[in-house]
């Protein structure tokens, strides 16, 4: 039975309806209003600020100032008032100069480094063939200046990154092995840098990564393949003092690795996880250690916590440094850049190790008495490698004698 209302009475209805639905859009207006008013007024007291500090310095500052510097130095001010520990201002310059570095290939002398504790560069890696390698250096060798510049804590990074540069051009260095000092002249040039260094030790594939690049994840197949080949039972990765921040990488040696699922999520800044890397059914069945320490960072830390979080590996050494984010390049109208932290990563448990990096299920610290580079991956002097070794090793006597048993 149908109910008929009268007119007074829809009128008053449709009368409700409008007066909630203005209520209601006041609201929102008056939120976005206040947030509008807020930002006008921040950006105000901002604009206020800088116009104050020009006046002073257009009047009374006795040098002579640089308009572009000027510009940068507000730019390159904002992005460290963000407190955000990764980000940058890149000039146009310099935005140009990373462009070309990311589509180069690599130009240089052919050496993997680290901080030395005593501010010097230590050689981790000298690759075979090139110019470091014909002049003789090794792993071990402490640079102790380069093109006259003496080598220190505050200019690592500045020295290391230029063993880089145009093929045919040279850099001097002089570096020290035990207590005698060395000169050397050395001339760039490309070089086909092997990541993956592949040792059979007894019936277990050492697999010991020197970097990260575009290549690394072909790397991974030739030296499974290698592994297979020499009738490996176990597989132990060592990533211990690398840096990456290269998720397509990690994300491809994984999916090598791992079976089908989810293997690297992206959180946002509003806490919504997305997931950016899924691997297909294949995967490698062998049982594996991951070796790490606080010096293992971004991306490479990924890869320890998605082995970690599915259970195909346990990790060995140290906890590792814990850079979980993950930044982005911002290409502005005038040709120079901003470097962004836009996300945090996670592995297949989603779980992020931002701040807190991958904990070792077995933690071992490097004897301090030892010279690291020098001996790092050989059994004998490496505690944290002789700890994965008999991890390995339990686990293939284990799975033997489980297959044993079910057969």
């Amino acid at each position: 039975m149908n109910k008929k209302i009268s007119l007074g009475a829809a009128i008053a209805y449709m009368a409700i309806v409008a007066a909630v639905v203005f209520c209601l859009t006041m609201f929102y207006s008056e939120g976005r209003y206040n947030a509008m008013y807020n930002n006008i007024t921040e950006r105000e007291r901002e604009y206020a600020l800088l116009a104050e500090i020009d006046q002073y310095a257009r009047k009374t500052y006795a040098g002579s100032i640089d308009e572009e510097s000027i510009r940068a130095g507000i730019a390159a001010g904002y992005i460290s008032g963000l407190g955000d520990p990764y980000a940058k201002f890149l000039t146009d310059r310099e935005y140009e100069a990373y462009q070309r570095s990311e589509t180069q290939k690599y130009v240089g002398i052919g050496v993997t480094t680290e901080l030395d504790p005593d501010g010097y560069i230590r050689v981790r890696t000298v690759y075979p063939q090139s110019p470091a390698a014909t002049a003789q250096m090794q792993a071990g060798d402490l640079i102790v200046s380069v093109d006259g510049t003496s080598a220190t804590k505050d200019n690592y990074t500045e020295l290391v990154g230029s063993f880089r540069g145009a093929a045919g051009t040279k850099v001097n260095l002089v570096y020290r092995r035990d207590t005698e000092e060395m000169t050397v002249e050395l001339t760039r040039r490309e070089i086909d840098t092997p990541t993956i260094a592949m040792t059979m030790l007894d019936n277990v594939a050492y697999l010991r990564f020197s970097d990260i690049s575009d290549n690394t994840s072909e790397h991974l197949d030739t030296a499974l393949r290698q592994a297979s080949q020499s009738g490996a039972q176990a597989l132990i990765f060592d990533i211990r003092g690398l840096q990456s921040d290269n998720v397509d990488v990690i994300g491809n040696m994984l999916d090598t690795l791992l079976g089908k699922m989810t293997v690297i999520y992206a959180e946002d800044l509003t806490g919504a996880m997305e997931a950016i890397v899924d691997s297909d059914e294949s995967e490698v069945t062998l049982p594996m250690v991951v070796l790490a320490d606080n010096g293992t960072t971004g991306t490479t830390e990924l890869f320890a916590q998605a082995l970690r979080d599915t259970g195909k590996a346990r990790t060995v050494g140290e906890n590792t440094f814990g850079k979980g984010t993950r930044q982005s390049y911002y290409k502005l109208k005038s040709g120079a850049a901003v470097y962004l932290t836009v996300a945090r990563y996670a592995g297949p448990a989603g779980e992020t190790y931002d701040g807190v990096g991958i904990p070792a299920d077995y933690e071992i610290h490097y004897p301090a008495d030892l010279d690291k580079g020098a001996t790092m991956g050989n059994p004998e002097y490496d505690n944290q490698l002789r700890k994965a070794l008999e991890i390995a090793a339990t686990t293939i006597k284990t799975e033997t004698a489980n297959n044993t048993a079910a057969g």
